[in-house]
C-alpha cells in the first residue's frame, strides 16, 4: 500500500472516527514525514498512541505529543482568562481558528494549536490591545499596535502562551471584494450579531466561537491565504471539511441554501469560485466529505483537482519554493477568458 494511501486513511480516521487498515509492513518513516509536511504529525502521533500502534519514532514523538497537550491546556486557561478580561470591559470577543476547530474532531486532542486567536473587530481593536497588554506587564514581546490584521502578545519566551487579537479575520486585495467579505464577517461576528452565535465551555467560562456558517467560508479563506503564499497542508483542509460537515448537519435546509448563496456571491466577487470547487473535489475524493455537504460542488474540475492534490502532497504546509508561486497559483486562478457569473 502506498504511503499516500496510508496517510489519507489515518487522516480520515482522525477526522471521522472511522477505522482504517494499516499494513504490518508500513513505511512509518515515509508516512510520518508526509504527516509532518502536511502539518498533521501531532494528530498522527495521538492516533498511533490511541490505537496502540508502535512505530520506530515513539521515543521521539510521544514526549513531544505530551508536551503539546500540556501547552494546549495552558492555552485553554489563557483563552478563558483573556475572554473573561475583555468581557469585564464590555468588549465582545470570539475565539477563531485552532481553538474553535478542535472540538469538531472526534478526539479534540488530535487538533493541536499554537496560540489563542481572538476576534474583537475594528471598533474595539485598540482598546482591547491596551487592556490585554496592561494585564500582562511582564510579557516577553508584543507587535506594533497598528500593524497588519492582528496584534500579537507573546507572554513567555518559550512561545507557550501567545495571544493574537484580530481587528479583521482576513483582508482582500480588491477593495470591493474586501468590503463584501467584511460585511459577511460583521454579520456573523459583529458585536451586535445574534446570527447563529455559539460557544464552548472551559472551567465554567463560556468561550464564544464562530457560527458554523461563518467557518464554512472563513476556514477556506485562511487555507487559501497559506496556499497562495508558500503552500497549505492537509490539516487546514481537514479543518475545513469538518466545518462544512458541521454546517450541513446543524443548519436547516433554508439556512443551508442561504449560506450557499452567500458563499457563491462572495466567491464570484473574488473570482475564486473555480478555486473553491477545485479544492472541493479534493475534499470529497481524498477526505471523504459527502458531496452534499460541499456548497457549489461539481466534479467538472477532476483533472485540475488531481493536479492540485499532487501539488499539495509534494509541497506540504509552507514548503513550496517561492519561485514557483506565480506559475503554480496560475493553475488555480480563473482563466483570463472566464467571466464572473451575473
Amino acid at each position: 500500500m502506498k504511503r499516500e494511501d496510508i496517510f489519507f486513511g489515518i487522516l480520515r480516521s482522525v477526522m471521522w472516527g472511522t477505522e482504517t487498515e494499516v499494513p504490518a509492513e508500513t513505511d512509518w518513516r515515509g508516512v510520518m514525514n508526509l504527516a509532518a509536511r502536511q502539518k498533521c504529525l501531532h494528530a498522527f502521533s495521538v492516533w498511533t498512541k490511541t490505537h496502540r500502534i508502535t512505530t520506530p519514532y515513539d521515543k521521539t514523538l510521544q514526549p513531544q505529543m505530551f508536551m503539546t497537550m500540556q501547552r494546549q491546556v495552558r492555552l485553554n486557561h489563557l483563552a478563558a482568562d483573556v475572554i473573561t478580561l475583555l468581557a469585564e470591559h464590555h468588549i465582545p470577543a470570539t475565539l477563531i481558528k485552532g481553538y474553535s476547530l478542535a472540538g469538531l474532531y472526534p478526539d479534540p486532542d488530535t487538533r493541536d494549536f499554537g496560540d489563542v486567536d481572538i476576534y474583537v473587530g475594528e471598533e474595539n481593536y485598540e482598546r482591547a490591545a491596551e487592556i490585554v497588554t496592561e494585564a500582562f506587564p511582564e510579557a516577553h514581546w508584543h507587535s506594533a499596535l497598528h500593524g497588519g490584521i492582528h496584534y500579537i502578545l507573546v507572554i513567555d519566551e518559550n512561545l507557550d502562551r501567545v495571544v493574537e487579537l484580530h481587528r479583521v479575520t482576513m483582508e482582500m486585495h480588491d477593495k470591493k471584494a474586501d468590503a463584501l467579505y467584511q460585511e459577511f464577517t460583521h454579520k456573523y461576528l459583529g458585536s451586535s450579531s445574534r446570527v447563529g452565535r455559539s460557544s464552548v465551555e472551559w472551567k465554567g467560562v463560556e468561550l464564544p466561537v464562530p457560527p458554523v456558517a461563518y467557518n464554512a467560508l472563513y476556514v477556506f479563506m485562511h487555507a487559501w491565504h497559506h496556499f497562495e503564499s508558500t503552500g497549505v497542508g492537509f490539516r487546514p483542509l481537514a479543518d475545513w471539511a469538518l466545518c462544512l460537515h458541521d454546517a450541513h448537519e446543524q443548519l436547516s435546509e433554508a439556512e443551508w441554501q442561504a449560506l450557499c448563496g452567500e458563499i457563491d456571491h462572495i466567491l464570484t466577487a473574488l473570482h475564486m469560485k473555480t478555486a473553491w470547487q477545485t479544492f472541493g473535489h479534493v475534499l470529497v475524493k481524498a477526505l471523504h466529505l459527502p458531496s452534499e455537504c460541499f456548497p457549489l460542488y461539481t466534479d467538472s474540475y477532476q483533472r485540475r483537482a488531481e493536479r492540485l492534490q499532487r501539488q499539495l502532497l509534494r509541497d506540504g504546509h509552507g514548503g513550496r519554493p517561492w519561485k514557483l508561486n506565480i506559475q503554480e497559483i496560475a493553475l488555480m486562478r480563473r482563466f483570463p477568458w472566464e467571466r464572473p457569473e451575473r
